[in-house]
């Protein structure tokens, strides 16, 4: 028995030292949200329909009408476009094709395989040709060709149409998304899923939902993607349909129980949360220091908004604006602004201030180990911490003993870091994706996370901790990062 147990113990040894260095990804560490409206290929089971598009797999659950999560977190395959998918009908079996290569997919561990062919697959659906006769929703059309047209004028062609043979169509089309009919009537449902955009600049968090918005770069459909977590479900308040919420790149989003403060390159846009509709635009004709908004911060009735020159307050419904400390901050990016207590803590390209509402005064703080110098892009408050973020590192300020702790974590990113707290960790963006500082150990500690632990891309523009979870926001998307998964080991 010895000599056997010996025998296995080489056998392992040998074997776990063949495995190659990147750790396997855990399952549901991270699942990323994307613009999922580019469809290249449906497949469909008895039990849920499979889109393929480019920014990875969503699934559909057809006996409970809903979405699941998407399948962009797995490991085994980038979070790339996808060519084709196939299932078969009990959904045993689900493969996948990119432009390099075929994958199987294992349910049970998660995970993608890459295989040399596809095998024979038990599926009784058939594709229909795209331009077959559909019926379009209310206020759309549908034209020769296959092609929906939107009541913005808009055309989407129809990508692929899928008869599952159990009385339904599924349709892909090219830029709006995932869609369903009945066979019979071929009545057109749209099943609106993902991110308007995949560029994440801002997070905002309003009670169960996630107002998420960014970039517009060459997006045709772009504005605020409003997410339900616990439904699972998209709904989107659309720019550049109307000249009152033009297509602009959105830096920033804060809110009240009224309204939602959308910081752009052209000034403040106000929606108003009952009516999902842009009731208000203060640029700097209006009086601002500038129309690029970096920052915003909602107290009381004020809005203090930060700019790329500078900090200005907009009183009562934008009738009254003042500049705060022009002499200080003329012509300085205000990156972030938080409150604690009677304070206003700025983020600026010349350090870190703090700002009276009572008094006015501006005061100056830096670090013993001047990690806070020059620009300061994120400040965390957290119970009585406050943290500071800067190329250097990150600074943690004790706000009733006035003493201060640094992690140095230096970057070569510029005019953006992300940052994040917990009573556990310090997330903050970093070169190759981000780092937790493990801040509250006896020995402090860090951790990078990278596209190997399942995030969509290594450039990290926004962090927002929610509970168990860490929304990430890239320039591919959203994720939602598993931040204390008890399996992985830190």
């Amino acid at each position: 028995m010895i000599k056997k147990i010996l025998i296995s113990a080489v056998f392992f040894g040998t074997l776990l030292s063949s495995v190659p260095a990147k750790a396997i990804r855990l399952r549901d560490q991270a699942v990323t949200f994307a613009e999922f409206n580019y469809v290249n290929y449906v497949a469909s089971s008895m039990s849920h329909t499979y889109f393929a598009t480019t920014e990875g797999i969503i699934r559909y659950n057809k006996f409970e009408r809903r979405w699941e999560l998407p399948l962009t977190g797995s490991d085994g395959m980038t979070n790339e476009e996808i060519k084709k998918v196939w299932v078969d009908t009990f959904d045993d079996m689900l493969y996948a094709q990119t432009a390099f290569s075929l994958y199987e997919y294992d349910l049970t561990f998660d995970r993608w395989y890459p295989i040399d062919e596809l095998p024979e697959i038990n599926n009784d659906t058939r594709h229909l040709p795209r331009d077959e006769p559909l019926l379009p929703p209310f206020q759309f059309n549908y034209v020769g060709g296959g092609s929906l047209v939107d009541p913005n004028a808009r055309s989407f062609p129809v990508n692929d149409i899928l008869d599952d043979n159990a009385g339904r169509l599924w349709i892909g089309t090219w830029g709006y998304g995932p869609a369903t009919a009945p066979s019979s009537s071929a009545l057109l449902e749209l099943l609106p899923y993902g991110l308007l955009q995949n560029r994440v600049n801002a997070i905002y968090l309003d009670d169960s939902l996630v107002w998420v918005s960014g970039a517009v770069f060459t997006s045709p459909r772009t504005g605020i993607s409003v997410y339900n977590p616990e439904a699972n479900s998209f709904f989107y308040i659309e720019s550049g349909i109307s000249s009152y919420f033009p297509a602009y790149d959105i830096n920033c989003l804060e809110g009240n129980d009224a309204f939602v403060y959308i910081g752009t390159e052209y000034g403040v846009f106000v929606l108003d949360k009952e009516l999902l509709s842009i009731t208000d635009h203060i640029d700097r004709r209006r009086g601002l220091s500038d129309n690029n908004v970096i920052s915003l911060k909602n107290v009381g009735d004020s809005l203090f908004v930060g700019t790329e020159a500078g900090l200005t307050m907009i009183s009562g419904n934008g009738d009254s604006l003042k500049y705060i400390h022009p002499q200080y901050f003329f012509n300085q990016v205000i990156y972030d602004i938080e409150l604690v207590g009677d304070y206003l803590w700025l983020g600026t390209s010349i350090g870190a201030y703090r700002y009276s509402l009572e008094t006015g005064r501006l005061q100056k703080f830096e670090d013993p180990e001047l990690i806070i110098t020059g620009e300061i892009y994120s400040i965390e408050p957290y119970e009585n911490s406050l943290w500071f973020a800067s190329n250097e590192g990150v600074v943690r300020l004790d706000t009733e003993t006035g003493e201060s702790e640094s992690f140095r974590e230096f970057t070569s990113t510029l005019r953006s870091r992300a940052l994040a707290v917990n009573d556990r960790i310090c997330a903050i963006a970093s070169d190759k994706g981000m780092t937790f500082i493990f801040y509250n150990r006896e020995k402090p500690f860090s951790r990078e996370f990278t596209i190997d632990d399942g995030l969509p891309s290594n450039y990290v523009y926004e962090l927002v901790l929610d509970g168990d979870f860490l929304w990430v926001g890239t320039d591919r998307g959203l994720t939602r990062f598993w931040w204390s998964n008890p399996n992985r080991v830190d």
